[in-house]
């Protein structure tokens, strides 16, 4: 196969630009693999085209650029707010009353107080304590089942008493 004549076939192109059909995209990555040469030419089309789009392509609307730029500086602010000496936690909304500023998906702000997180920590604790004295009391239990179970039965290795005369 003359590779030379393959590439300035146009397949390369077509294939980047969705024209080509699948057996001639199957054929291509085929191809890919066998010449490196290919993998060259693919790399300078992708560059042609592009470089053809930015130079022919219509240009944006000057609102959607600014709502680009808006957006980035959104989602940019929260990350300076932190490195430029932000301390979250010393924004309170009054004098007795300590909240901790979380940042959502959505660059909503949501304030929670200080309390809940206290609150949920011995919630936890609570819980934590529950299952130990669940489990301690279960094992008792199985303990003591089993203590009357050997004083109703007796053990096989204990020897009998012998009947009276």
């Amino acid at each position: 196969m003359n590779i030379s004549n393959y590439i300035e076939s146009g397949i390369i192109e077509r294939y980047l630009l969705g024209l080509a059909s699948p057996e001639q995209e199957d054929e291509l990555l085929y191809l890919r693999r066998i010449y490196p040469l290919l993998d060259l030419e693919f790399t300078a089309a992708e560059l042609r085209i592009e470089n053809k789009l930015m130079e022919e392509g219509p240009l944006p609307p000057v609102k959607i650029k600014e709502a680009v730029l808006q957006r980035i500086k959104l989602e940019k602010e929260p990350k300076e707010r932190y490195w430029s000496g932000y301390n979250p936690y010393e924004h309170t909304n009054s004098h007795h009353h300590t909240y901790i500023p979380i940042d959502s998906f959505w660059n909503r702000r949501i304030t929670v107080s200080i309390w809940w997180r206290c609150a949920f920590i011995a919630l936890a604790v609570t819980a934590m304590a529950l299952a130990a004295s669940t489990w301690h009391f279960c094992h008792r239990s199985q303990m003591l089942e089993e203590i009357l179970f050997e004083l109703k039965v007796p053990s096989v290795n204990q020897p009998a008493s012998l009947p009276a005369k």
